[in-house]
């Protein structure tokens, strides 16, 4: 129902973009000032560290407490205020002249950790989780939401081709992770591994991951994590800016490009809006040593934001629209299955065309996801708030397979999803707060075309759920409870495969944490968490092409709610500001764990020969530790290392988990220019090396054994350049920058074909 305003709202933003004359003609010579005090005695607090973004412009408060930052834009800034690298309060301000922020700070005895609590509005404090830094999404403009976070430590993707990627949270994924897209949990995924988040990482400019099943305020089902895709807020200050953002992929010749605009109304300060947009093309991938046909990609999406503040209350209205057209590579749609073997058993693709093209062909797939969502908060009193969510998601799928039988789609899926969270929330700043809500959830599914893939199905979810949180000087404490009754009713659909069914799941989840403040430097987080998930659609009743792999998978019918007992710690120690080291563990028991393994033989079909994989269930053990050490060691130098282990077991049959990431390590060392013309300028150099997966389970043969280890070395450069009195950010990057050829294991084409080349990444961000 949102496809008639596609064009409507995009004209729109055009017209807006060309045609505003708010944005035209601005210079950048506006100042930020202002002064940084102790509450309650109101003594001035020098040394601190403010960082006004974008642009990274740096400064510290002298011993008056004063600061002050010059040669800003007309636009809006994120102002953060440190302590040595601790995050103490952070604002945003909408520039149209010169501007005075003060900062006001808890006293000592009341902890100044506490702010940085309360300012997150996070109720999952206790859960170990990472933001991902702006330098990063920076450096990741224009790929895809999967490539975004493998920037996190202990995340991974799996990969299915060049251009497919979905987040990997210690060796889980799919419905195992939760994606909140701008608040509203993303229900796009539920068909299949392979179905990468339908989400535009340039609507957000925040992305949050909670790792372990600490997440009780998002769902039952987050297992492994869940990921915060977040959007910046609104300006509350009267005027307009936007921003400009282009991007190009050599490897493939993608280019990106990216626009949006945002205003506050001078004669109704309380209303605000945001439009933007995105369009991708790109063609086909190349290895090192052979194009890969049919790879390309085209995409389309836009997004639109309406806020209204009033003294009580305050309204959000937010739409997307999430537009893809992919095409699958050639050589992994086989005829037969000699050929499917000796395809898996070459080293170069079979059937393919050594050349590039940006046309995408038969096999291919059309994805359209509409989010559709409304937020009200509304003010009770001065103690509680009341929050009120409502959203619909549609989300269109049509694949079509390599041979031609109709212009029509083979299969056509649909699926509908609406949404009710109600919640009351304590204000904050109390020395305890306190979360509790209701959700309801209906979902359904109709499916059409010559294909069979999952049944029509019907899906209600109803869960209440309580968090509560306090904190002293030295501790934060946190306590979450949750239930959830579920059913899931399947239809017989046109070829009366499957009889109407109707099944039932409910269950409780919990979670506590506390996290010590040992001493200035040193910090430890401890958790425990029991959730649970019930299996899908899909797990339980899909038989037949999974198109997007390339594979025939198998569910069973019989398959029970996976249960899981999640503990983790991590310490964080910050000794000064030129150290920041954090270690994780994890120690994950999942009773029932759904597992889709290879099975062989392989399968043929009418439409071609694929390799089986069945969905089965074991109890399973997943253990590992997460290691960040970073190092500042002058104005100039920077370096780091990274390390994601991770240990899976099969305890029923004393044996590995098959399907998980190998050990992973990264080096990286940064050199940082000091010039006043090209502001935040550094070159990195990152050595990404990935282990062989040794640890596979004798159980099972695959079609192929895990590939060897590998190394990548990754180049980046970024500069900041006043040009037209505009910050205008520029960035270099050459990813696999040594050519290497290699296959990763968690990518499902291993089978077929090597991983991408080199590839030289350009990209532009203007400020408007």
């Amino acid at each position: 129902m949102f496809t008639k305003y596609r064009f409507g709202l995009v004209s729109i933003f055009l017209i807006t973009l060309l045609f505003n004359t708010e944005l035209a003609g601005q210079s950048c010579n506006y100042t930020l000032t202002g002064m940084v005090k102790q509450s309650s005695n109101q003594k001035p607090k020098a040394g601190l560290t403010i960082v006004v973004n974008p642009g990274n412009f740096r400064t510290t408060t002298d011993s008056s407490g004063s600061y002050s930052i010059t040669q800003l834009c007309r636009q809006t800034y994120t102002v953060t205020l440190y302590d040595q690298n601790k995050l103490l309060q952070e604002r945003e301000v909408a520039l149209s002249g010169t501007y005075t922020l003060n900062f006001n700070l808890f006293d000592e005895n009341t902890s100044l950790d506490e702010v940085t609590v309360n300012a997150k509005r996070d109720a999952n404090q206790n859960t170990i989780k990472q933001t991902i830094s702006e330098k990063d999404i920076n450096q990741t403009r224009g790929q895809t939401l999967g490539e975004v976070l493998q920037r996190v430590n202990g995340v991974t993707v799996l990969q299915t081709g060049s251009t497919i990627f979905k987040p990997v949270i210690h060796g889980l994924h799919s419905q195992r992770i939760l994606i909140l897209n701008n608040g509203v949990r993303q229900e796009g995924q539920q068909w299949g591994s392979e179905h990468a988040p339908e989400i535009d990482p340039f609507t957000a400019d925040k992305f949050v991951v909670l790792k372990g099943a600490g997440a009780l305020r998002y769902g039952s089902d987050a297992i492994g994590g869940a990921v915060l895709v977040e959007p910046r807020a609104l300006p509350e200050t009267p005027g307009t800016n936007g921003e400009l953002n282009a991007a190009y992929f050599q490897n493939n010749r993608m280019y990106v490009l990216n626009g949006m605009v945002q205003q506050t109304l001078k004669k109704i300060p309380a209303l605000s809006w945001r439009l933007q947009a995105t369009y991708k093309r790109g063609g086909n991938s190349q290895t090192p040593n052979y194009w890969l046909w049919n790879t390309g990609v085209k995409e389309f999406n836009y997004a639109a934001t309406l806020v209204y503040r009033q003294k009580r209350w305050t309204t959000e209205l937010f739409l997307s629209a999430f537009n893809t057209d992919l095409g699958i590579f050639t050589g992994s749609h086989i005829g037969n299955l000699t050929d499917l073997q000796t395809a898996i058993q070459s080293d170069k693709p079979l059937q393919n065309i050594d050349a590039f093209s940006y046309d995408i062909d038969r096999p291919r797939q059309e994805v359209s996801h509409f989010l559709l969502k409304s937020k009200t908060i509304y003010k009770l009193n001065d103690w509680y708030k009341l929050n009120i969510v409502l959203s619909r998601q549609e989300n269109i799928r049509k694949e079509y397979d390599r041979a031609i039988i109709t212009n029509r789609p083979e299969l056509d899926l649909n699926i509908g999803t609406t949404m009710l969270d109600l919640s009351v929330e304590q204000n904050e700043g109390k020395p305890s707060q306190l979360l509790a809500g209701v959700t309801g959830t209906l979902q359904e599914n109709v499916w059409s075309g010559s294909r069979f893939f999952i049944p029509n199905f019907k899906s209600t979810n109803l869960s209440a759920y309580a968090i509560r949180k306090w904190n002293t000087p030295s501790w934060l404490f946190e306590t979450g409870l949750r239930y959830d009754y579920k059913t899931l009713t399947t239809f017989r659909n046109q070829n009366n495969q499957i009889r109407s069914l109707e099944q039932r799941f409910n269950n409780i989840s919990a979670s506590v944490g506390a996290t010590y403040k040992i001493n200035r430097d040193l910090r430890l987080l401890l958790n425990a968490a029991m959730a649970w998930r019930a299996p899908q659609v899909n797990e339980l009743f899909v038989n037949g092409l999974h198109h997007g792999s390339a594979s025939f998978e198998i569910g069973d019918s019989t398959l029970k709610s996976e249960k899981a007992y999640n503990f983790s710690a991590q310490l964080k120690y910050e000794p000064d500001s030129s150290w920041n080291i954090d270690v994780s563990v994890y120690y994950n028991l999942i009773d029932d764990f759904i597992n889709l393994v290879p099975t062989l033989p392989p399968t043929l079909t009418l439409r071609g020969a694929y390799p089986t994989f069945k969905y089965i269930q074991t109890n399973a053990l997943l253990a590992g530790t997460d290691i960040s050490v970073q190092k500042i060691f002058n104005q100039h130098f920077t370096g780091g290392i990274k390390a994601a282990i991770l240990f899976a077991r099969d305890r029923v049959r004393q044996d590995w988990l098959l399907q998980m990431p190998a050990n992973r390590f990264e080096y990286d060392l940064t050199y940082n220019f000091s010039n006043r013309r090209m502001r935040n300028s550094y070159v990195q150099l990152k050595w990404i090396q990935v282990m062989r997966q040794t640890r596979v389970s004798a159980g099972f043969t695959d079609y192929l054994p895990p590939p060897p280890a590998y190394n990548l070395l990754n180049i980046e450069f970024a500069t900041t350049l006043q040009i037209y009195g505009k910050s205008t950010t520029f960035g270099l990057s050459v990813l696999n920058s040594l050519n290497t050829q290699y296959r990763d294991y968690m990518n499902r084409f291993r089978y077929f074909n090597d991983e991408v080349g080199r590839s030289l990444v350009l990209r532009v961000k203007i400020p408007l």
